[in-house]
Protein backbone atom coordinates (compact mmCIF):
# COMPACT_ATOMS: atom_id res chain seq x y z
CA UNK A 1 0.00 0.00 0.00
CA UNK A 2 1.06 3.72 -0.78
CA UNK A 3 1.71 6.49 1.80
CA UNK A 4 -0.95 8.37 0.00
CA UNK A 5 -3.26 5.47 0.35
CA UNK A 6 -2.45 5.11 4.01
CA UNK A 7 -3.08 9.00 4.76
CA UNK A 8 -6.17 8.66 2.72
CA UNK A 9 -7.68 5.61 4.65
CA UNK A 10 -6.44 7.14 7.97
CA UNK A 11 -8.12 10.30 8.17
CA UNK A 12 -11.20 9.74 5.77
CA UNK A 13 -14.09 11.01 8.08
CA UNK A 14 -15.88 7.50 9.95
CA UNK A 15 -19.27 8.32 8.86
CA UNK A 16 -18.29 7.31 5.64
CA UNK A 17 -18.21 4.37 6.44
CA UNK A 18 -14.19 3.67 6.16
CA UNK A 19 -12.31 2.29 8.83
CA UNK A 20 -9.36 3.35 10.57
CA UNK A 21 -6.15 1.81 11.27
CA UNK A 22 -7.60 1.07 14.63
CA UNK A 23 -10.85 1.06 14.07
CA UNK A 24 -11.71 -2.97 13.98
CA UNK A 25 -9.67 -3.73 17.42
CA UNK A 26 -11.75 -1.30 19.17
CA UNK A 27 -15.23 -0.99 17.23
CA UNK A 28 -14.59 -5.35 18.62
CA UNK A 29 -14.20 -3.94 22.01
CA UNK A 30 -16.39 -1.64 21.89
CA UNK A 31 -19.46 -3.47 21.03
CA UNK A 32 -20.47 -0.56 17.73
CA UNK A 33 -19.71 2.51 19.81
CA UNK A 34 -18.04 5.61 17.86
CA UNK A 35 -14.18 5.20 17.68
CA UNK A 36 -11.89 7.43 19.64
CA UNK A 37 -9.74 9.77 17.50
CA UNK A 38 -6.10 8.97 16.73
CA UNK A 39 -3.45 10.11 18.78
CA UNK A 40 -0.91 10.68 15.70
CA UNK A 41 -1.11 13.70 14.21
CA UNK A 42 -3.38 14.13 10.86
CA UNK A 43 -2.24 15.82 7.92
CA UNK A 44 -3.86 18.50 6.39
CA UNK A 45 -7.00 17.35 4.21
CA UNK A 46 -6.62 17.65 0.73
CA UNK A 47 -8.46 20.21 -1.83
CA UNK A 48 -10.99 18.21 -2.88
CA UNK A 49 -11.81 16.74 0.68
CA UNK A 50 -12.51 20.49 1.47
CA UNK A 51 -14.41 21.46 -1.49
CA UNK A 52 -16.67 18.56 -0.77
CA UNK A 53 -17.17 19.30 2.61
CA UNK A 54 -18.29 23.21 1.88
CA UNK A 55 -20.94 21.88 -0.67
CA UNK A 56 -23.23 20.08 1.46
CA UNK A 57 -25.75 19.96 -1.50
CA UNK A 58 -23.67 17.98 -3.55
CA UNK A 59 -23.40 14.00 -3.09
CA UNK A 60 -20.34 12.34 -1.52
CA UNK A 61 -18.34 10.83 -3.50
CA UNK A 62 -18.71 7.49 -1.78
CA UNK A 63 -21.63 6.44 -0.30
CA UNK A 64 -21.65 5.00 3.38
CA UNK A 65 -24.50 1.93 2.71
CA UNK A 66 -21.62 0.17 0.28
CA UNK A 67 -19.09 0.74 2.67
CA UNK A 68 -20.73 -0.71 5.59
CA UNK A 69 -21.41 -4.24 3.90
CA UNK A 70 -17.94 -4.06 3.64
CA UNK A 71 -17.25 -3.45 7.51
CA UNK A 72 -17.38 -7.19 8.24
CA UNK A 73 -14.87 -8.18 6.00
CA UNK A 74 -12.30 -5.18 7.07
CA UNK A 75 -12.79 -6.68 10.45
CA UNK A 76 -12.16 -10.49 9.62
CA UNK A 77 -9.88 -9.44 7.47
CA UNK A 78 -7.76 -7.38 10.25
CA UNK A 79 -8.75 -9.63 13.61
CA UNK A 80 -6.94 -12.52 11.56
CA UNK A 81 -3.42 -10.33 11.03
CA UNK A 82 -4.01 -9.78 14.49
CA UNK A 83 -3.34 -13.57 15.55
CA UNK A 84 -1.13 -13.86 12.93
CA UNK A 85 1.28 -11.44 14.61
CA UNK A 86 0.35 -13.07 17.77
CA UNK A 87 1.19 -16.34 16.70
CA UNK A 88 4.55 -14.77 14.85
CA UNK A 89 5.55 -13.20 18.10
CA UNK A 90 4.95 -16.42 20.12
CA UNK A 91 7.29 -18.24 17.95
CA UNK A 92 10.35 -15.75 18.27
CA UNK A 93 9.71 -15.48 21.96
CA UNK A 94 9.53 -19.66 22.93
CA UNK A 95 12.73 -21.44 22.39
CA UNK A 96 12.18 -24.19 19.78
CA UNK A 97 9.44 -22.45 17.91
CA UNK A 98 12.33 -19.96 15.63
CA UNK A 99 10.77 -21.46 12.09
CA UNK A 100 14.43 -20.86 11.30
CA UNK A 101 16.05 -23.00 13.45
CA UNK A 102 17.79 -25.92 11.99
CA UNK A 103 16.94 -29.30 13.31
CA UNK A 104 19.95 -31.90 13.30
CA UNK A 105 18.74 -35.46 13.19
CA UNK A 106 19.87 -37.88 15.46
CA UNK A 107 19.95 -41.88 16.36
CA UNK A 108 18.37 -43.15 18.64
CA UNK A 109 18.81 -46.63 20.61
CA UNK A 110 15.54 -48.46 19.73
CA UNK A 111 15.56 -51.20 22.45
CA UNK A 112 15.79 -55.35 21.41
CA UNK A 113 13.50 -57.89 21.81
CA UNK A 114 13.96 -61.66 22.08
CA UNK A 115 16.02 -63.70 19.26
CA UNK A 116 14.20 -65.87 17.94
CA UNK A 117 15.58 -69.06 15.25
CA UNK A 118 12.92 -71.79 14.11
CA UNK A 119 14.30 -75.28 13.68
CA UNK A 120 12.50 -77.84 11.90
CA UNK A 121 11.37 -81.16 13.45
CA UNK A 122 11.93 -85.00 12.05
CA UNK A 123 11.59 -86.09 8.54
CA UNK A 124 8.11 -87.68 8.02
CA UNK A 125 6.54 -89.71 5.07
CA UNK A 126 3.02 -88.45 4.08
CA UNK A 127 0.25 -91.19 5.14
CA UNK A 128 -3.01 -90.23 2.74
CA UNK A 129 -3.79 -87.35 0.62
CA UNK A 130 -0.65 -85.87 -1.05
CA UNK A 131 -3.08 -82.16 -1.62
CA UNK A 132 -3.79 -79.87 1.18
CA UNK A 133 -2.69 -78.26 3.52
CA UNK A 134 -3.48 -80.27 6.94
CA UNK A 135 -1.67 -83.40 5.50
CA UNK A 136 -1.31 -86.70 7.65
CA UNK A 137 2.22 -87.58 8.48
CA UNK A 138 3.99 -90.87 9.77
CA UNK A 139 7.50 -91.80 11.47
CA UNK A 140 10.10 -92.50 8.98
CA UNK A 141 11.92 -95.62 9.89
CA UNK A 142 12.49 -96.73 13.49
CA UNK A 143 16.48 -95.93 12.94
CA UNK A 144 15.64 -92.19 12.15
CA UNK A 145 17.82 -89.89 14.51
CA UNK A 146 16.86 -86.43 15.03
CA UNK A 147 19.53 -83.97 16.80
CA UNK A 148 19.30 -80.39 17.42
CA UNK A 149 23.07 -78.52 18.21
CA UNK A 150 22.32 -74.65 19.94
CA UNK A 151 25.25 -72.39 20.68
CA UNK A 152 24.28 -68.89 22.84
CA UNK A 153 27.43 -66.43 23.35
CA UNK A 154 28.39 -63.97 25.73
CA UNK A 155 29.05 -60.85 26.05
CA UNK A 156 32.77 -59.36 26.58
CA UNK A 157 31.84 -59.59 29.84
CA UNK A 158 31.35 -63.29 29.59
CA UNK A 159 27.57 -63.06 30.53
CA UNK A 160 25.61 -65.72 28.58
CA UNK A 161 22.06 -64.20 27.72
CA UNK A 162 18.99 -66.70 28.90
CA UNK A 163 18.61 -69.09 26.30
CA UNK A 164 15.66 -72.13 25.81
CA UNK A 165 14.49 -74.49 23.69
CA UNK A 166 10.40 -74.51 23.30
CA UNK A 167 8.51 -76.70 20.81
CA UNK A 168 6.25 -75.68 18.07
CA UNK A 169 2.56 -76.25 17.39
CA UNK A 170 -0.46 -77.59 19.86
CA UNK A 171 1.72 -78.72 22.54
CA UNK A 172 3.91 -75.77 22.64
CA UNK A 173 6.30 -75.81 25.97
CA UNK A 174 9.65 -75.17 26.78
CA UNK A 175 11.98 -78.72 26.16
CA UNK A 176 15.09 -77.52 27.98
CA UNK A 177 17.44 -74.73 28.49
CA UNK A 178 20.88 -73.98 27.01
CA UNK A 179 21.56 -71.21 29.76
CA UNK A 180 19.91 -69.68 32.84
CA UNK A 181 18.50 -66.09 32.59
CA UNK A 182 21.13 -63.65 34.31
CA UNK A 183 20.58 -61.10 37.10
CA UNK A 184 20.34 -57.81 35.06
CA UNK A 185 22.79 -55.43 36.07
CA UNK A 186 21.53 -51.55 37.90
CA UNK A 187 20.85 -49.62 34.72
CA UNK A 188 23.68 -46.63 34.44
CA UNK A 189 22.26 -43.44 33.53
CA UNK A 190 23.02 -42.09 29.89
CA UNK A 191 24.12 -45.47 28.89
CA UNK A 192 24.83 -45.21 25.16
CA UNK A 193 24.63 -47.36 22.30
CA UNK A 194 26.95 -50.86 22.69
CA UNK A 195 30.16 -50.68 20.50
CA UNK A 196 30.39 -52.40 17.42
CA UNK A 197 31.33 -55.70 17.44
CA UNK A 198 34.69 -56.59 16.79
CA UNK A 199 36.02 -60.57 16.07
CA UNK A 200 36.82 -62.65 19.04
CA UNK A 201 39.83 -64.06 19.07
CA UNK A 202 39.89 -66.69 21.93
CA UNK A 203 41.56 -64.42 24.53
CA UNK A 204 39.09 -62.29 25.43
CA UNK A 205 36.28 -62.70 28.63
CA UNK A 206 33.66 -64.23 26.27
CA UNK A 207 32.88 -67.37 26.30
CA UNK A 208 29.09 -69.40 24.76
CA UNK A 209 26.39 -71.92 25.86
CA UNK A 210 26.46 -75.03 24.02
CA UNK A 211 24.01 -78.32 23.93
CA UNK A 212 25.19 -80.92 21.75
CA UNK A 213 23.47 -83.32 20.07
CA UNK A 214 20.09 -83.43 21.69
CA UNK A 215 17.46 -85.77 20.60
CA UNK A 216 13.77 -84.03 19.39
CA UNK A 217 10.70 -85.26 18.09
CA UNK A 218 9.09 -81.76 16.72
CA UNK A 219 9.78 -78.45 15.16
CA UNK A 220 10.99 -76.07 17.72
CA UNK A 221 11.98 -72.47 18.16
CA UNK A 222 15.64 -71.44 19.76
CA UNK A 223 14.61 -68.29 21.91
CA UNK A 224 17.66 -66.00 23.48
CA UNK A 225 16.84 -63.11 25.47
CA UNK A 226 18.78 -59.31 25.22
CA UNK A 227 21.20 -58.66 28.10
CA UNK A 228 22.11 -54.90 29.26
CA UNK A 229 20.77 -53.50 26.24
CA UNK A 230 22.27 -56.01 23.94
CA UNK A 231 20.59 -58.37 21.31
CA UNK A 232 21.60 -62.45 22.30
CA UNK A 233 23.62 -64.13 19.34
CA UNK A 234 22.44 -67.26 19.46
CA UNK A 235 22.66 -70.30 16.58
CA UNK A 236 21.18 -74.07 16.38
CA UNK A 237 20.92 -76.50 14.01
CA UNK A 238 18.69 -79.84 12.90
CA UNK A 239 20.02 -82.83 11.83
CA UNK A 240 17.89 -86.02 10.75
CA UNK A 241 20.01 -88.98 9.61
CA UNK A 242 17.80 -92.65 8.64
CA UNK A 243 20.24 -95.63 7.73
CA UNK A 244 16.99 -97.42 6.14
CA UNK A 245 13.79 -96.80 4.95
CA UNK A 246 11.81 -94.57 2.42
CA UNK A 247 13.50 -91.44 3.49
CA UNK A 248 17.13 -93.06 4.04
CA UNK A 249 19.83 -90.19 3.80
CA UNK A 250 20.63 -87.26 5.79
CA UNK A 251 18.85 -83.98 6.03
CA UNK A 252 20.07 -81.07 7.76
CA UNK A 253 18.87 -77.38 8.28
CA UNK A 254 20.60 -74.06 10.02
CA UNK A 255 17.84 -72.95 12.56
CA UNK A 256 15.97 -69.91 10.53
CA UNK A 257 15.08 -66.65 11.76
CA UNK A 258 11.92 -65.37 10.87
CA UNK A 259 11.58 -63.38 8.14
CA UNK A 260 8.18 -61.84 6.07
CA UNK A 261 9.67 -62.23 2.57
CA UNK A 262 12.14 -64.91 1.19
CA UNK A 263 12.51 -67.67 -1.31
CA UNK A 264 12.85 -71.30 -1.77
CA UNK A 265 14.26 -73.45 -4.77
CA UNK A 266 15.39 -76.82 -5.36
CA UNK A 267 11.97 -78.56 -5.09
CA UNK A 268 10.40 -80.93 -7.41
CA UNK A 269 6.63 -82.65 -7.49
CA UNK A 270 6.93 -85.32 -10.35
CA UNK A 271 6.13 -89.02 -9.94
CA UNK A 272 8.41 -90.23 -6.67
CA UNK A 273 9.36 -86.61 -5.56
CA UNK A 274 7.57 -85.12 -2.85
CA UNK A 275 7.82 -81.88 -1.52
CA UNK A 276 6.74 -80.40 1.60
CA UNK A 277 6.51 -76.84 2.88
CA UNK A 278 6.55 -76.48 6.27
CA UNK A 279 5.99 -72.94 7.98
CA UNK A 280 6.18 -72.21 11.57
CA UNK A 281 5.17 -69.18 13.53
CA UNK A 282 6.97 -68.27 16.61
CA UNK A 283 6.08 -65.04 17.02
CA UNK A 284 3.21 -63.42 19.15
CA UNK A 285 1.29 -62.37 16.04
CA UNK A 286 -0.99 -64.48 13.50
CA UNK A 287 0.14 -64.36 10.12
CA UNK A 288 -0.96 -64.22 7.18
CA UNK A 289 1.04 -66.21 4.27
CA UNK A 290 0.53 -65.83 0.19
CA UNK A 291 2.91 -68.14 -2.01
CA UNK A 292 3.99 -67.51 -5.42
CA UNK A 293 4.53 -70.51 -7.24
CA UNK A 294 7.51 -70.42 -10.37
CA UNK A 295 8.35 -73.53 -12.71
CA UNK A 296 10.12 -74.46 -15.60
CA UNK A 297 6.97 -73.23 -17.92
CA UNK A 298 6.45 -70.13 -15.69
CA UNK A 299 4.52 -69.16 -12.97
CA UNK A 300 1.88 -71.33 -11.65
CA UNK A 301 -1.46 -70.21 -10.68
CA UNK A 302 -2.75 -71.67 -7.35
CA UNK A 303 -5.88 -70.01 -5.38
CA UNK A 304 -5.16 -72.46 -2.53
CA UNK A 305 -1.73 -70.75 -1.54
CA UNK A 306 -2.96 -67.46 -0.94
CA UNK A 307 -3.92 -65.64 2.30
CA UNK A 308 -2.98 -69.26 4.46
CA UNK A 309 -3.59 -67.91 8.37
CA UNK A 310 -0.74 -69.13 10.94
CA UNK A 311 -1.50 -68.70 14.80
CA UNK A 312 0.98 -67.52 17.26
CA UNK A 313 3.40 -70.95 17.92
CA UNK A 314 1.62 -72.33 15.36
CA UNK A 315 3.68 -75.05 12.33
CA UNK A 316 1.80 -75.64 9.31
CA UNK A 317 2.12 -77.79 6.29
CA UNK A 318 2.08 -77.28 2.82
CA UNK A 319 1.91 -80.11 0.42
CA UNK A 320 3.60 -78.78 -2.97
CA UNK A 321 2.32 -81.20 -5.59
CA UNK A 322 -1.42 -80.48 -4.04
CA UNK A 323 -0.82 -76.51 -5.64
CA UNK A 324 1.42 -77.51 -8.55
CA UNK A 325 1.64 -80.93 -9.45
CA UNK A 326 3.95 -82.84 -11.73
CA UNK A 327 6.93 -79.86 -11.79
CA UNK A 328 10.46 -80.94 -12.26
CA UNK A 329 11.73 -77.62 -10.91
CA UNK A 330 9.72 -75.42 -8.50
CA UNK A 331 10.63 -71.93 -6.28
CA UNK A 332 8.40 -70.70 -3.83
CA UNK A 333 8.35 -67.39 -3.08
CA UNK A 334 7.14 -66.90 0.53
CA UNK A 335 6.13 -63.39 1.77
CA UNK A 336 3.50 -63.15 5.16
CA UNK A 337 1.77 -60.12 6.71
CA UNK A 338 1.70 -60.33 10.24
CA UNK A 339 3.75 -62.30 12.06
CA UNK A 340 7.13 -63.19 10.82
CA UNK A 341 7.40 -66.83 9.95
CA UNK A 342 10.09 -69.08 8.70
CA UNK A 343 10.25 -72.21 5.63
CA UNK A 344 11.64 -75.29 4.63
CA UNK A 345 10.98 -77.82 2.34
CA UNK A 346 11.56 -81.36 2.76
CA UNK A 347 12.85 -82.88 -0.59
CA UNK A 348 12.64 -86.56 -1.19
CA UNK A 349 12.49 -88.91 -3.96
CA UNK A 350 11.58 -92.51 -4.40
CA UNK A 351 12.51 -94.33 -7.44
CA UNK A 352 10.78 -97.07 -7.48
CA UNK A 353 11.63 -99.49 -4.05
CA UNK A 354 15.12 -97.16 -4.13
CA UNK A 355 15.01 -94.12 -1.82
CA UNK A 356 16.74 -91.11 -3.73
CA UNK A 357 17.54 -89.31 -1.13
CA UNK A 358 15.69 -86.39 1.34
CA UNK A 359 16.94 -83.13 2.10
CA UNK A 360 15.32 -79.75 4.08
CA UNK A 361 16.00 -76.92 1.38
CA UNK A 362 16.46 -73.99 3.03
CA UNK A 363 15.87 -69.85 2.31
CA UNK A 364 18.27 -68.28 -0.48
CA UNK A 365 19.38 -65.55 -1.71
CA UNK A 366 16.39 -62.75 -2.59
CA UNK A 367 16.39 -61.82 -6.21
CA UNK A 368 19.70 -59.83 -7.16
CA UNK A 369 21.73 -59.47 -10.12
CA UNK A 370 25.00 -60.90 -8.50
CA UNK A 371 25.28 -63.41 -6.19
CA UNK A 372 27.43 -65.85 -4.61
CA UNK A 373 26.61 -69.95 -4.10
CA UNK A 374 29.57 -71.81 -1.78
CA UNK A 375 29.93 -75.15 -1.17
CA UNK A 376 28.98 -77.27 -4.56
CA UNK A 377 30.56 -80.31 -4.30
CA UNK A 378 30.89 -82.71 -7.22
CA UNK A 379 31.30 -85.76 -7.88
CA UNK A 380 33.83 -87.62 -10.37
CA UNK A 381 32.55 -87.39 -13.73
CA UNK A 382 32.41 -90.60 -14.96
CA UNK A 383 31.11 -91.93 -11.55
CA UNK A 384 28.22 -89.06 -12.22
CA UNK A 385 27.25 -90.02 -15.63
CA UNK A 386 26.97 -93.98 -14.80
CA UNK A 387 24.54 -92.79 -11.99
CA UNK A 388 22.06 -90.38 -14.63
CA UNK A 389 22.34 -92.39 -16.96
CA UNK A 390 20.06 -95.60 -15.42
CA UNK A 391 16.33 -95.49 -16.18
CA UNK A 392 14.55 -92.77 -14.11
CA UNK A 393 18.09 -90.99 -12.49
CA UNK A 394 18.20 -88.00 -15.12
CA UNK A 395 17.86 -85.80 -12.00
CA UNK A 396 20.44 -87.46 -10.20
CA UNK A 397 22.91 -85.16 -11.25
CA UNK A 398 24.59 -81.32 -10.09
CA UNK A 399 22.77 -78.92 -11.19
CA UNK A 400 22.33 -74.42 -11.27
CA UNK A 401 19.16 -73.48 -10.71
CA UNK A 402 17.94 -70.24 -12.03
CA UNK A 403 14.51 -68.44 -11.26
CA UNK A 404 13.70 -65.22 -12.77
CA UNK A 405 10.87 -63.42 -10.99
CA UNK A 406 10.25 -60.23 -13.12
CA UNK A 407 8.85 -59.96 -17.05
CA UNK A 408 12.32 -59.63 -18.50
CA UNK A 409 14.88 -62.30 -20.01
CA UNK A 410 18.00 -62.60 -18.32
CA UNK A 411 21.25 -63.51 -19.44
CA UNK A 412 23.45 -65.18 -16.88
CA UNK A 413 27.05 -65.67 -16.94
CA UNK A 414 27.98 -68.20 -14.26
CA UNK A 415 32.33 -68.98 -12.84
CA UNK A 416 33.19 -71.80 -11.00
CA UNK A 417 36.34 -71.08 -8.73
CA UNK A 418 37.51 -74.68 -7.44
CA UNK A 419 40.71 -75.74 -5.31
CA UNK A 420 42.57 -74.31 -8.26
CA UNK A 421 41.04 -71.73 -9.70
CA UNK A 422 38.88 -70.92 -11.86
CA UNK A 423 37.08 -73.64 -14.21
CA UNK A 424 35.69 -74.19 -17.55
CA UNK A 425 32.23 -74.27 -17.61
CA UNK A 426 29.93 -75.89 -20.34
CA UNK A 427 29.04 -73.23 -23.01
CA UNK A 428 31.08 -70.93 -21.42
CA UNK A 429 28.85 -70.75 -18.26
CA UNK A 430 26.74 -67.79 -20.31
CA UNK A 431 23.22 -68.56 -20.86
CA UNK A 432 19.28 -66.97 -21.17
CA UNK A 433 17.46 -67.59 -18.42
CA UNK A 434 13.62 -66.73 -20.12
CA UNK A 435 11.10 -64.69 -17.68
CA UNK A 436 8.98 -65.66 -14.73
CA UNK A 437 10.56 -69.42 -15.27
CA UNK A 438 12.97 -71.50 -13.83
CA UNK A 439 16.09 -72.60 -15.63
CA UNK A 440 19.09 -74.94 -15.00
CA UNK A 441 22.43 -75.86 -16.13
CA UNK A 442 23.89 -79.17 -15.83
CA UNK A 443 27.41 -78.65 -14.05
CA UNK A 444 28.59 -82.16 -14.78
CA UNK A 445 31.19 -81.23 -16.78
CA UNK A 446 33.45 -79.94 -13.08
CA UNK A 447 35.98 -81.90 -12.41
CA UNK A 448 35.49 -83.93 -8.66
CA UNK A 449 36.37 -81.08 -6.04
CA UNK A 450 34.35 -78.61 -3.99
CA UNK A 451 33.27 -75.12 -5.95
CA UNK A 452 31.63 -72.07 -5.40
CA UNK A 453 29.53 -70.36 -7.93
CA UNK A 454 29.56 -66.88 -9.45
CA UNK A 455 26.08 -65.48 -10.96
CA UNK A 456 25.75 -62.52 -12.32
CA UNK A 457 23.07 -61.39 -14.44
CA UNK A 458 21.72 -57.93 -16.43
CA UNK A 459 18.28 -58.76 -14.41
CA UNK A 460 17.57 -60.15 -11.19
CA UNK A 461 17.65 -63.65 -10.01
CA UNK A 462 17.36 -66.20 -7.55
CA UNK A 463 19.47 -69.19 -7.95
CA UNK A 464 21.26 -72.45 -5.65
CA UNK A 465 22.47 -75.85 -6.53
CA UNK A 466 21.03 -79.18 -6.46
CA UNK A 467 23.68 -81.74 -5.04
CA UNK A 468 23.16 -85.09 -5.74
CA UNK A 469 25.83 -87.67 -4.38
CA UNK A 470 26.07 -91.11 -4.88
CA UNK A 471 28.77 -94.15 -4.39
CA UNK A 472 27.74 -96.83 -7.05
CA UNK A 473 24.92 -97.41 -9.55
CA UNK A 474 21.58 -99.32 -8.40
CA UNK A 475 22.86 -97.90 -4.60
CA UNK A 476 20.91 -95.13 -2.64
CA UNK A 477 21.56 -91.64 -3.77
CA UNK A 478 21.26 -88.55 -1.53
CA UNK A 479 19.84 -85.09 -2.52
CA UNK A 480 20.89 -81.40 -0.89
CA UNK A 481 20.76 -77.69 -1.80
CA UNK A 482 23.97 -75.43 -1.70
CA UNK A 483 21.81 -72.27 -1.49
CA UNK A 484 23.33 -68.53 -2.11
CA UNK A 485 24.10 -66.83 0.41
CA UNK A 486 25.40 -63.28 1.96
CA UNK A 487 28.46 -62.24 2.42
CA UNK A 488 30.82 -63.32 5.62
CA UNK A 489 31.02 -60.90 8.47
CA UNK A 490 31.90 -61.19 12.18
CA UNK A 491 31.27 -63.91 14.48
CA UNK A 492 28.53 -66.20 12.91
CA UNK A 493 27.97 -69.58 15.30
CA UNK A 494 28.52 -72.59 13.78
CA UNK A 495 27.90 -75.66 15.25
CA UNK A 496 29.59 -79.15 14.62
CA UNK A 497 27.01 -81.74 15.01
CA UNK A 498 28.23 -85.23 16.47
CA UNK A 499 28.00 -88.62 14.18
CA UNK A 500 28.41 -86.93 10.96
CA UNK A 501 31.38 -85.17 8.80
CA UNK A 502 31.98 -81.76 8.62
CA UNK A 503 33.46 -79.69 6.13
CA UNK A 504 33.73 -75.54 5.48
CA UNK A 505 33.82 -74.04 2.02
CA UNK A 506 35.42 -70.18 1.88
CA UNK A 507 36.27 -68.59 -1.29
CA UNK A 508 36.82 -64.48 -2.26
CA UNK A 509 35.72 -64.26 -5.65
CA UNK A 510 37.47 -61.13 -6.42
CA UNK A 511 40.18 -60.46 -4.15
CA UNK A 512 42.16 -61.81 -1.01
CA UNK A 513 40.65 -62.23 2.58
CA UNK A 514 41.38 -64.16 5.67
CA UNK A 515 38.98 -65.90 7.81
CA UNK A 516 39.28 -66.41 11.59
CA UNK A 517 37.67 -69.33 13.43
CA UNK A 518 37.50 -69.71 16.49
CA UNK A 519 37.24 -72.98 18.58
CA UNK A 520 34.47 -73.91 20.99
CA UNK A 521 34.79 -76.43 23.60
CA UNK A 522 31.64 -78.73 25.22
CA UNK A 523 31.80 -76.90 28.26
CA UNK A 524 31.62 -72.97 26.65
CA UNK A 525 35.93 -72.45 26.60
CA UNK A 526 36.56 -70.24 23.63
CA UNK A 527 40.14 -71.17 22.39
CA UNK A 528 42.71 -69.39 20.39
CA UNK A 529 41.71 -68.36 16.84
CA UNK A 530 43.11 -69.77 13.92
CA UNK A 531 43.09 -67.63 10.46
CA UNK A 532 42.86 -68.65 7.10
CA UNK A 533 43.88 -66.43 4.01
CA UNK A 534 41.67 -66.81 1.15
CA UNK A 535 43.53 -66.72 -2.22
CA UNK A 536 40.86 -64.50 -5.23
CA UNK A 537 38.82 -66.69 -6.84
CA UNK A 538 39.77 -69.91 -5.15
CA UNK A 539 37.42 -72.27 -3.05
CA UNK A 540 39.32 -73.88 -0.24
CA UNK A 541 37.98 -76.59 2.16
CA UNK A 542 38.88 -76.67 5.41
CA UNK A 543 38.72 -79.82 8.00
CA UNK A 544 37.40 -78.33 11.62
CA UNK A 545 38.50 -81.49 13.62
CA UNK A 546 42.15 -80.27 11.59
CA UNK A 547 42.33 -76.93 12.48
CA UNK A 548 40.44 -76.53 15.36
CA UNK A 549 41.25 -79.71 17.12
CA UNK A 550 38.90 -82.51 17.88
CA UNK A 551 37.53 -81.49 21.67
CA UNK A 552 35.68 -78.39 19.32
CA UNK A 553 31.65 -79.02 19.11
CA UNK A 554 30.75 -75.29 17.87
CA UNK A 555 32.87 -72.65 15.97
CA UNK A 556 32.74 -68.34 15.71
CA UNK A 557 33.63 -67.38 12.04
CA UNK A 558 34.29 -63.68 11.37
CA UNK A 559 35.74 -62.57 7.37
CA UNK A 560 37.94 -59.41 6.66
CA UNK A 561 39.54 -58.23 3.64
CA UNK A 562 37.82 -58.98 -0.06
CA UNK A 563 33.86 -59.79 0.29
CA UNK A 564 34.10 -63.89 1.09
CA UNK A 565 31.91 -66.84 1.99
CA UNK A 566 31.44 -69.78 3.17
CA UNK A 567 29.15 -72.71 3.95
CA UNK A 568 29.39 -76.02 5.90
CA UNK A 569 29.26 -79.47 3.92
CA UNK A 570 27.91 -82.47 6.07
CA UNK A 571 28.63 -85.79 5.28
CA UNK A 572 28.88 -89.66 6.19
CA UNK A 573 31.97 -91.92 5.15
CA UNK A 574 30.87 -95.10 3.38
CA UNK A 575 27.54 -93.73 2.05
CA UNK A 576 25.75 -91.14 -0.02
CA UNK A 577 24.90 -89.15 2.69
CA UNK A 578 25.01 -85.58 1.76
CA UNK A 579 23.73 -82.05 3.51
CA UNK A 580 24.45 -78.26 3.74
CA UNK A 581 24.52 -76.24 6.99
CA UNK A 582 24.38 -71.99 5.88
CA UNK A 583 26.13 -69.97 8.40
CA UNK A 584 23.29 -68.06 10.47
CA UNK A 585 23.21 -64.00 10.14
CA UNK A 586 25.50 -62.49 12.78
CA UNK A 587 23.17 -60.38 14.64
CA UNK A 588 23.07 -56.51 15.52
CA UNK A 589 23.84 -55.68 19.19
CA UNK A 590 21.61 -53.03 18.87
CA UNK A 591 18.89 -52.18 16.52
CA UNK A 592 18.81 -48.30 15.27
CA UNK A 593 16.62 -46.14 13.75
CA UNK A 594 17.51 -42.98 12.18
CA UNK A 595 14.60 -40.32 11.67
CA UNK A 596 15.31 -37.46 9.83
CA UNK A 597 12.94 -34.35 9.34
CA UNK A 598 12.67 -31.64 6.83
CA UNK A 599 10.43 -29.87 4.54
Amino acid sequence: MSEDQKNKDGNAPAQSGVVSGDAPAIAAAGQGKPAKASKRAKPAAAPEQAASAAKPGRAPRRKVRPRARRWPAVLAGSTTAALAVVAVAAGSALPGFDATATVKPRTEVLPVGVTLANCPGPTQLLSGSAAGTDPQFSPNSSSTKTVLNALALSDANGVVPGTSVSSLGSNAKELFSVSPTPTAPPASPGASAPATLAPLTGEAKAKAAVVRDEAMGTPSVLKALPFAGQRARSAGSVVVTAADGDLRGLAAATCQTPSNDFWLTGASTTVGRTAVLTLANSTQSSATVSLDLFGASGPIQAPGGKSLVIAPGAVQSVVLSGLAPDQQQLSVHVRSVGGAVSGTIQQSVLRGLTPGGVDFLQPVEGPAASTVIPGVQVQDPAAAAKISAQDGYSDASTTLQVTVPGATDAVVAVKAYGPSGQAALPGGGVFTAPAGKVSSLPLAGLPQGTYSLSVTSDSAVVAGVRLANSTKPGSAVDLALAPSGSRLGVNHLATLPGGVASSFAFTAPTGAAAITMVPVSATGVLGSARTINLRAGVTTVVDPAALLGKDAVAALVSAAGEPAYGTQLLGTKGSANIAVLPFAGTGAESHTLAISTGY
